[in-house]
């Protein structure tokens, strides 16, 4: 696995910084390393506030309110679900329970190939701009 810088627009999940409950979308290179694009992080809800937004706790970041994804169902405090910060339109995103099988996680994965790909970023990840 490679480390690279990220992308200067978003947060840097870079290899070192990804800890145990995070999950990681990762790309392959042009030279066929791999590198982690995008984290979603291990949070634990606290409750909903009157606007609808979820409150969330995260061991990094402390409390935080995010916006609800598509996908994203009613869970009740304390259970734990994956949050990401980036996408466009909210500083947080709640997508769905965090599950045993990262592979069945129902995560953004379309919305960040996207922003990646409606915004020219692949070039400035793989360092090629």
């Amino acid at each position: 696995m490679t480390s690279f810088p990220f992308v200067p627009q978003f947060p840097s999940p870079r290899v070192e910084r990804v800890s145990p409950g995070h999950l990681v979308a990762v790309a392959t290179a042009p030279d066929g390393s791999d590198f982690v694009v995008w984290r979603w992080f291990d949070a634990v809800v606290l409750g909903e506030d009157e606007d609808g937004g979820i409150r969330l706790w995260e061991p990094g970041h402390g409390e935080v309110v995010a916006e609800r994804r598509d996908g994203y169902q009613r869970q009740r405090p304390g259970s734990r679900v994956y949050a990401s910060a980036g996408l466009p339109g909210a500083d947080w995103w709640v997508a769905s329970s965090v599950v045993p099988d990262p592979d069945r996680a129902d995560v953004e994965l379309g919305a960040v190939e996207a922003l990646y790909t409606d915004n020219n970023l692949w070039a400035v990840a793989f360092g090629q701009d």
